[in-house]
């Protein structure tokens, strides 16, 4: 039997295993707030250069979600004990979200950090509107 071998580290791996970590922890000082946040509607952030339009309130999900996901989500969000439905809302919020899963979660992450006040500074006004009506990468 072959013994195993062993290989370098991949830095590129490490590093994200790094930001999956950092995410986790900053979500779960978002969830350890005490205080009441109150989101008026979409958040408009910019990460790596990108605009994005983030719902996170039931109502806003569900006006971005196409119409083929909206029932699922409305069922998964009826059945939802109040503990979860915070979980379920990112849950559903990354759906609209475009990009690969880890980037999708820094725009999340961003959005509730600015909802809530804290994590980050103040982001520069989002671009006027274009021709097509649209201001960000995922407009809905």
């Amino acid at each position: 039997m072959a013994e195993p071998t062993l290989h370098e580290p991949d830095p590129e791996e490490e590093a994200t295993v790094r930001r999956l970590q950092a995410q986790n922890e900053a979500f779960a000082e978002l969830d350890r707030q005490s205080r009441p946040r109150t989101v008026p509607g979409p958040v408009t952030v910019a990460v790596h250069g990108e605009w994005f339009v983030v719902p996170l309130t039931v109502k806003d999900v569900r006006t971005a979600l196409p119409d083929e996901l909206r029932a699922e989500f409305e069922a998964e969000i009826d059945a939802a004990p109040p503990n979860m439905v915070g979980r379920l809302i990112r849950k559903w919020a990354l759906e609209v979200i475009p990009g690969d899963a880890i980037d999708r979660v820094d725009v999340l992450l961003r959005a509730e950090q600015q909802a809530a006040g804290i994590g980050t500074a103040a982001a520069p006004r989002p671009p006027a509107p274009t021709n097509d009506g649209s201001t960000g990468r995922n407009p809905y």
